[in-house]
């Protein structure tokens, strides 16, 4: 049960973002019908928000993580693009997650348990890679525009059923404020960012794990 709150974390960026198209593919018929649906402001909004996201290249910021289905937990989250991000939650939740170049770690900090797997492989490597794109692979459900307020709700233009999530700014200046995502059950979490800051000096040795204390005979997952 502990390491689920984790992996709600997780199951955020696994809704927000399908893998990247191949290397030199061109978009189908169903993207590019998909972004010619929308309209000029919603486009306008949505290039907005991929300028602001690829625009942001460090980030710290504590966060509080409430579910529909009475779940709640907080920690901190750092990230450092293109390729590092850790997600540290508080007690008494023992989850650590740490992406640092092409690996990212899931560490039990009270098991003292890993598991590795590629970067590449997890949804997580949208949001660190060097470009940001928001209608890669991604059907948009709606822009919102709201008092001070900007948001795009997204889901997985192959894999409907996974859910959604809706990404949530505040606006003039251009802010991440949190995530709202709906899982396949209905349930909702909305994970917020607390005093968050941006464009800061971030301390790489954040991102290591070489010093991590792993039970003997834990298998390493790493390829």
């Amino acid at each position: 049960m502990k390491r689920s709150f984790a992996w709600v974390f997780l199951a955020l960026f696994f809704l927000a973002a399908p893998w990247p198209l191949a290397a030199g593919r061109t978009a189908t018929a169903a993207e590019t019908d998909k972004v010619a649906a929308l309209s000029p402001d919603q486009v306008a909004s949505i290039t907005r928000i991929e300028l602001y996201l690829n625009q942001l290249r460090t980030m710290q910021s504590r966060f509080v993580q409430i579910s529909s289905n009475g779940s709640y937990a907080e920690g901190e989250v750092v990230v450092s693009r293109p390729g590092s991000l850790r997600f540290d939650y508080d007690p008494p939740h023992t989850a650590l997650l740490i992406a640092s170049g092409l690996t990212l770690l899931y560490y039990d900090k009270e098991l003292k348990q890993a598991s590795f797997l590629p970067l590449w492989e997890t949804p997580l490597w949208w949001l660190v890679r060097e470009e940001v794109d928001l209608t890669d692979g991604l059907q948009v459900m709606g822009v919102e525009e709201g008092l001070g307020t900007l948001s795009v709700t997204l889901r997985d233009r192959e894999n409907p059923e996974t859910g959604e999530v809706k990404l949530v700014f505040s606006d003039a200046p251009m802010t991440l404020r949190r995530w709202e995502i709906v899982d396949p059950q209905g349930v909702l979490t909305q994970v917020s960012l607390v005093d968050p800051r941006f464009g800061i000096e971030v301390d790489e040795a954040l991102f290591e794990y070489e010093d991590l204390e792993i039970n003997r005979g834990q298998r390493d997952d790493r390829r």
